[in-house]
């Protein structure tokens, strides 16, 4: 049984009719030179009979232009014969920040979405098609559609600037799957730039599952992180490619009040600060060099007010003391652990191994003598680091923008309890819970005052312990994750079957009936040529 897959053009049927009735209505007359008047006998006779409702004379026209109409007029409706196996389809988008990389001026975004039309357009008439957006959550923009819907919700499909859980998205293919197992089941396709099967868990029986991963890889930079207080602004650009220089703007309150230059090596990271307007309400920084992903190129920060904070030190360093005097609302003093009990501060670092960060003191004091501290513990002695492992940081409040590379210990006091923020070789180095954080490490025996990794580690310390005061009511667009910002590499495609190629899947008409209608027309203009 055939089936229109848009029967509102179905008004176009009329179109024969009306042409029968002109073929009624109409007076035809042909030039002709003739050498007398005589003629006009012949004249009078054809008037005759072109008048108005008479019979149909024998005409090679009529039938080739009523064909040629219902043949645009069905064409119109879009008539298909639907296949024997026509069941389920489930298209899952990722709409990730790298979906909006550009190869050739074409984002993998649309890119995907092209893919996508292409395969709708195969499938049989009476398909159910779900289309799935998955980005942090997953959003269903189509569920069993037909065709002329599905193709809609493609359309709409947009990027956001974090991940994608396209896990989650596959778990919801999977239970639509399960509804259809006792018809022909789902096909599911995953059109994306990173996800590979082994990221899955697929199950068997109807559940099929193919990946189309769009685009190419590119050179790319990104502006991922930006804090910025009274008078100054301080962004982190990450490189995604060959030694390259770039050029910043900084506007503050959509006005230009700074621009930088910087060399960035391949795979590093640099910080740039910007000077910025006392009572600045917003800011924003932009890479001028155009590069594979333009959306990490800007970001946007409120500006924080200083309030005034004392944070009460009880180590004698140099370069604990350098970092925190960063922070211009800050006063640092310096005390003895037997005085803390009558020091007031807002903020309190003890110790030195492990060196201890906290906004509160235990009743009974802090004894540096002990091995533990709130929820922490450590070992009564050091522990010395042999060769040069590596540090390994989690996303946490304290390592963003750090990358500890090249950062080495000499010898390290592992703590336990609370949250690791910072491990070597599998012990904890950095690790915070709420109100508090704590250093393993005496920072005399580390390189790591010597990075630039150091003021940044602090400030993260700073910010999540004590923040700087209340920013501004302004609102701005979330940074993309560092993650999504590497478009260096795409992965392969992976395809479990061609759905496109199943067999027996129908067959829409469409074409067809426009061929039909051209060999039509084009007969009827050599039949006119020749009558006439």
């Amino acid at each position: 049984m055939i089936h229109f897959l848009s029967p509102g053009f179905a008004w176009a049927l009329a179109a024969p009719a009306l042409i029968l009735v002109l073929y009624l209505l109409r007076r035809r007359y042909l030039p002709r030179q003739v050498p007398s008047v005589f003629l006009w006998r012949k004249s009078v006779k054809d008037y005759a009979v072109n008048r108005p409702f008479q019979k149909l004379m024998k005409n090679l026209l009529l039938p080739l232009q009523i064909l040629a109409a219902l043949a645009l007029a069905l064409a119109l409706m879009r008539p298909a014969i639907p296949g024997g196996t026509a069941g389920r389809t489930v298209l899952i988008f990722d709409v990730s920040g790298s979906m909006q990389a550009e190869t050739e001026g074409r984002t993998r975004l649309e890119t995907a979405k092209e893919e996508a039309l292409a395969l709708i357009r195969t499938l049989p008439a009476e398909e159910k098609i779900t289309v799935l957006a998955a980005g942090a959550e997953t959003e269903r923009l189509a569920l069993s559609a037909e065709r002329e819907e599905a193709e809609k919700a493609v359309a709409s499909v947009t990027c956001g600037r974090a991940g994608a859980d396209i896990v989650r998205a596959l778990a919801l293919a999977d239970a639509i799957a399960r509804e259809g197992e006792e018809e022909t089941g789902a096909n599911t396709v995953v059109y994306s730039d990173t996800f590979r099967r082994s990221q899955a868990a697929i199950r068997g029986g109807a559940f099929s599952l193919s990946i189309v991963n769009c685009g190419a890889g590119g050179e790319n930079r990104a502006v991922y992180s930006l804090e910025a207080a009274d008078g100054q602004a301080f962004a982190r650009v990450m490189n995604y490619g060959e030694d390259c220089s770039v050029s910043l703007t900084c506007e503050a309150d959509g006005v230009l009040c700074d621009a930088r230059e910087a060399e960035i090596p391949a795979g590093e990271s640099v910080g740039i600060g910007f000077s910025i307007p006392e009572g600045a309400r917003r800011v924003r920084v932009s890479l001028r060099e155009k590069d594979a992903l333009a959306a990490d190129n800007t970001a946007e920060a409120a500006v924080k007010h200083a309030v005034a904070r004392t944070v009460a030190v009880t180590s004698d360093s140099v370069f604990l003391e350098s970092a925190l005097r960063v922070r211009s609302d800050l006063t640092v003093v310096r005390t003895e652990e037997k005085a803390l009990a009558s020091t007031e501060a807002d903020l309190y670092i003890l110790g030195t191994s492990p060196l201890i960060v906290t906004r509160t003191l235990p009743e009974e004091g802090y004894n540096p003598e002990a091995t533990a501290f709130g929820p922490f513990s450590w070992a009564a002695e050091e522990t010395a680091v042999t060769g040069s492992p590596a540090t390994v940081i989690s996303e946490n409040p304290l390592t963003k923008g750090l990358t500890m590379k090249d950062v080495f210990f000499r010898s390290i006091r592992p703590v336990s309890g609370g949250k690791a923020a910072a491990t070597l070789d599998g012990q904890v180095v950095v690790a915070y819970a709420e109100g508090m954080a704590a250093l393993g490490f005496d920072l005399h025996n580390s390189n790591l005052p010597l990075k630039y990794d150091f003021p940044v580690l602090i400030q993260n310390m700073l910010d999540w312990l004590l923040p700087a005061g209340t920013e501004t009511e302004e609102t701005t667009e979330a940074l993309m994750p560092l993650e999504e910002s590497d478009v260096r590499t795409v992965a392969p495609d992976d395809a479990a079957e061609d759905i496109a190629g199943r067999s027996d899947r129908g067959q829409e008409l469409t074409a067809i009936l426009l061929a039909a209608f051209l060999v039509l027309m084009l007969a009827e203009m050599g039949v006119a040529r020749y009558v006439g």
